[in-house]
């Protein structure tokens, strides 16, 4: 705990009172109400091992384990993997946002999801859940695949949860995925070849939630970040691309904007939605997609 203490203390200095994020001056952790109300943490010997995550309309918690293997423990505190293992304002929003957006209507027309860089996976577990408890009370439709990715050190304790959540259900899986072309096209023909497609696959939504703060993740993980989503409108231009980012001071995220939107394949980039009703947790949503030809 000591360590995510550390990192909390840290990620506040590095915020700005430029309008983009929380006073510099700030004291404090960065708990959040809005998170708060959907969490409950569990504990144990005083240290937090897991979090309950219910969802106002969902029947379904998600039960999800926080702990990282002891081989993981030294990685901690370059403060990546951390970040990992919390859920963030961002996330939750950006799950708010398909919840009210996307299925606005009947049914789930845009059902299938793949979030990238996901953590603890709570947005795609609960999106899951929420196509699950439709597509009971609505038998229309195709069934629903999610896909969540990250990091190959994150990869068992988010195959841990799911096999926790969701026992024998083969419509949601975890897998590494490299930030790449090639890992894109690979991630399209693999997902082919399990659904059987006679055409190429696509996600009706990719999803990624607070991948970008060059001060955590570096400059390189946001160019990569760019890089797969224009292979995504390249390559599946019916995909819906959806970026939930909390704002903070020099997170790079004006030179990402820029970058994505230099493809010749890439829509122009919308801001959806802005949520500054807590100047210390700026929420901000951006989708676009591939051109169609």
């Amino acid at each position: 705990r000591s360590g995510n203490q550390n990192w909390e203390s840290r990620l506040t200095k590095m915020h700005s009172d430029d309008g983009t994020g929380v006073d510099s001056d700030t004291e404090g952790d960065l708990d959040d109400e809005f998170v708060d109300q959907f969490l409950t943490s569990k504990w144990q010997d005083g240290v937090e091992t897991g979090l309950i995550v219910q969802w106002p309309g969902l029947t379904k918690s998600l039960h999800l384990s926080t702990q990282l293997p002891e081989t993981a423990i030294a990685p901690l505190f370059d403060g990546t993997q951390w970040a990992g293992t919390r859920v963030w304002k961002a996330a939750l929003l950006a799950f708010q946002y398909l919840q009210e957006e996307i299925t606005s209507s009947s049914s789930t027309s845009r059902s299938s999801l793949l979030e990238l860089g996901c953590g603890l996976g709570v947005p795609g577990m609960l999106w899951h859940a929420l196509c699950t408890e439709q597509k009971k009370s609505n038998l229309e439709g195709e069934s629903h695949r999610v896909v969540l990715t990250d990091q190959p050190s994150l990869l068992s304790q988010l195959q841990s949860n799911l096999h926790s959540n969701f026992p024998e259900d083969d419509r949601i899986t975890a897998q590494a995925l490299p930030w790449s072309k090639e890992g894109v096209l690979e991630l399209l023909q693999q997902q082919k070849d399990i659904t059987g497609n006679k055409e190429d696959f696509s996600f009706d939504i990719c999803l990624n939630c607070d991948c970008i703060y060059e001060p955590l993740y570096g400059r390189d993980a946001w160019v990569a970040l760019a890089d797969v989503l224009q292979a995504f409108a390249e390559h599946s231009p019916s995909t819906l691309l959806i970026t939930a980012v909390e704002r903070r001071n020099a997170d790079g995220l004006e030179h990402f904007l820029e970058r994505l939107q230099s493809s010749p394949c890439v829509e122009p980039v919308q801001r959806v939605m802005r949520d500054d009703n807590d100047k210390h947790h700026v929420i901000e949503i951006y989708v676009t997609k591939g051109k169609e030809t």
